[in-house]
């Protein structure tokens, strides 16, 4: 720990944002962002206003630090120098490239530390490199552009799609697009020249197109992707043969020609019956995969698509905890790089919640912590944190190798007493009560009806 009293009574009453503030150090070094910036660049340049100043900005309103742009700006004006014009001018203008490679970069940066944490990863299927793919529509916006106020539509600045790393719980790719009306499939070729090779994506059957399919096989990557009805052509190769149980119906399996054009790739089709009906009322889910049957059977190839909704919950954070939407910001560019800088602060929290999963176990954080309380428990803190600890301290965290960090956030994770952040269990739904219309009466005294109730 270092040698410092005001740090360490910190350390003792809010260890985890400590935690958060070491790893935003880290991974939101400044001379690092300002790197990607100019390796990635187009047209956009620094002047006045670097780019990690900017991230800075949009971070403390990602994390609900600041509740605008705009408050943020007031609180950093000394630092930044330059007027509110300047900053939106900045926001509007940063380029999807540059937007994309802030994720992928520092991304890389935040795996390095978590695999040198002690069980901190997990495996979904041995011997692959797993990764969620799903893509976000941004809501819409208010209409402060002159160009959105001749309309009542709800303006949409852009979409995403995001590639989750199941192994660290990180998002390591975000395809940025602008049209945010455009179908999420527009935006695949942009995403398969990032595609690993041996990598395994899951996806819904929004993405089974026969043209992503084909270029994954391309590109040396797997998929295990649930059939979409009308985007392809095949030829069923052989029958239907039972292959076992899982736990939420019957496994089956067939092998499938698909073709595209004169091309033809083999592929198994794994058909699970289910017990219970799904929300939308189906019965079976048809899944495909080129993954070999010799390594990866066909209940493992079920199991591993149920694990996709992960994603769905790194969104509903991102949403619901940290500000991945500002609806003030119109211009596309600014809105997906506001999003983006979310993904970065969710990043961020992965590697925390890594080193509370080495310290604690991967069960015990996914079950009993709730990711809301310790973040209010954070913001609450940075500010006293931010005025109290001297900057110098924080200066020798970015020449620190990964396993020197990742030792830290340990010992760090290991002081977090979890009775402060629990998760809230919620029971079995009950059937709502039927309601009376109020088209007679719209308002009625809650009074009266506890009295009733108490009497009845």
């Amino acid at each position: 720990m270092l040698p410092n009293s005001v740090l360490e009574r910190f350390c003792e009453r809010c260890p985890a944002a400590v935690m958060v503030r070491t790893t935003l150090e880290r991974l939101l070094r400044p001379e690092r962002l300002d790197e990607i910036f100019e390796a990635t660049r187009e047209r956009q340049y620094s002047q006045e206003l670097l780019f990690s100043q900017l991230v800075a900005v949009m971070t403390a309103v990602a994390t609900r630090t600041h509740q605008s742009v705009h408050a943020a700006y007031l609180a950093a004006q000394d630092q930044l120098g330059v007027s509110t014009t300047a900053l939106y001018d900045k926001l509007r203008r940063v380029e999807p490239a540059v937007t994309a490679a802030l994720i992928r970069e520092t991304a890389g940066d935040a795996a390095a530390v978590i695999d040198d944490l002690p069980r901190a990863t997990q495996t979904v299927l041995p011997g692959y490199e797993v990764f969620y793919l799903d893509g976000n529509h941004l809501a819409a916006t208010q209409h402060r552009l002159a160009e959105l106020r001749v309309t009542r539509e709800g303006p949409l600045p852009g979409q995403t799609l995001a590639l989750f790393d199941a192994q660290r719980d990180l998002i390591v790719e975000l395809t940025p697009g602008e049209d945010g009306h455009a179908q999420e499939r527009s935006l695949l070729p942009l995403l398969l020249e990032r595609i690993r090779p041996d990598s395994v994506i899951i996806a819904d059957r929004n993405f089974c197109t026969t043209q992503f399919l084909f270029g994954l096989v391309q590109q040396g990557a797997h998929f295990i992707i649930r059939q979409h009805a009308s985007t392809l052509t095949y030829e069923r190769v052989t029958k239907l043969r039972r292959m076992g149980r899982v736990e939420t119906g019957v496994v089956w399996e067939q092998e499938l020609d698909l073709q595209q054009g004169d091309q033809t790739l083999r592929v198994r089709r794994i058909t699970l019956r289910l017990d219970q009906p799904t929300d939308s009322g189906d019965t079976e889910i048809h899944i495909l995969t080129d993954l070999p049957r010799s390594q990866v059977k066909a209940p493992a190839v079920a199991r591993a698509y149920r694990t996709r909704w992960t994603i769905e919950g790194a969104f509903q954070t991102l949403t619901d905890v940290l500000r991945c939407e500002v609806e003030t910001l119109g211009y596309p560019k600014a809105a997906l790089f506001s999003f983006a800088v979310a993904v970065l602060a969710w990043n961020v929290y992965a590697v925390v919640k890594a080193a509370l999963r080495a310290a604690h176990g991967r069960q015990v954080i996914d079950e009993q912590l709730s990711d809301c309380h310790l973040m209010q428990d954070v913001v609450l803190t940075s500010t006293g944190l931010e005025i109290a600890v001297d900057p110098a301290v924080w200066a020798a965290v970015p020449s620190q190798t990964p396993r020197q960090f990742a030792r830290r956030l340990l010992s760090l994770a290991q002081r977090v007493n979890l009775a402060r952040y629990p998760k809230k269990r919620r029971g079995p739904k009950k059937p709502p009560p039927r309601q009376r219309s109020g088209k007679q009466n719209h308002h009625i005294s809650t009074a009266r009806l506890l009295a009733t109730a108490r009497d009845n």
